[in-house]
């Protein structure tokens, strides 16, 4: 554990020397937060949303998702690629630090970075922009699966990447379709039932929904737990097989 807390802290002093990425991922949902939030239209109930508001539902959920995938689908593989790349990982593996220690510190860190996003937006949302307050109970929890469902899905990229550009090329293609089932382009409320079922069963579409339904104080769909379930127990044992030092 003291290892962990060492290697956690030194990754995340190297992060903040670079902070354009962090800075990006945590202030574009923000951005998207503001923009999305100050029409008059998103403080109006919304029979589409079951009556609630969009500042209460997609405009928030939609700024925690994409926070969730920035971090998942490009700054976590694309840091353990690079780290692979430049031989760090070859050199941990020949150190009583194993390369899993490395791991464990960039999942740790990167979920801080979500939690960041996260607060920021729901500070800026309720103090600014008359958002109500989420039901904390069911957003923590929703929140932590949604670490648990994404991230090694950024693990099986830096797994089978050799390169950085090798891994943000991945990350690209996984994170338009991703996106656009997942709502960001057009509320799932509003597309066709058929591209809103494809959303259900993406990790990312699961998470917006689920994200969404705790969000507004419901339970989320258990087809969307389980979705992301299955995203933690397929990709991360998926990473956990191919993942290697060289």
């Amino acid at each position: 554990m003291r290892v962990l807390t060492r290697l956690t802290a030194v990754e995340t002093r190297l992060m903040l020397r670079d902070a354009a990425g962090p800075m990006f991922t945590v202030l574009l949902p923000v951005a998207l937060l503001v923009v999305f939030g100050l029409p008059g239209s998103a403080h109006k109930a919304d029979p589409a949303l079951g009556g609630h508001r969009g500042i209460d539902t997609v405009i928030p959920s939609m700024s925690v998702m994409v926070s969730m995938a920035m971090v998942a689908f490009f700054m976590l593989p694309v840091v353990l690629a690079g780290y692979r790349e430049r031989g760090i990982l070859r050199r941990f593996a020949t150190t009583p630090v194993k390369p899993a220690a490395l791991l464990g510190a960039q999942l740790l860190m990167n979920a801080g970075v979500v939690l960041c996003s996260v607060l920021l937006t729901l500070v800026i949302g309720v103090v600014a922009l008359g958002m109500h307050l989420p039901n904390l109970p069911l957003v923590v929890p929703t929140l932590l699966l949604g670490v648990l469902g994404l991230f090694p899905i950024g693990l099986l990229v830096a797994a089978v990447a050799g390169s950085t550009k090798t891994a943000t090329g991945y990350a690209l293609a996984m994170w338009f379709p991703s996106a656009f089932f997942a709502g960001l382009y057009v509320p799932v409320e509003y597309m066709p039932k058929v591209l809103r079922r494809i959303g259900d069963f993406t990790p990312l579409g699961a998470f917006r929904q689920a994200i969404q339904a705790a969000w507004a104080g419901d339970v989320p769909h258990p087809l969307h737990l389980a979705v992301l379930g299955a995203s933690f127990l397929l990709a991360g044992g998926l990473a956990v097989r191919y993942f290697r030092a060289t």
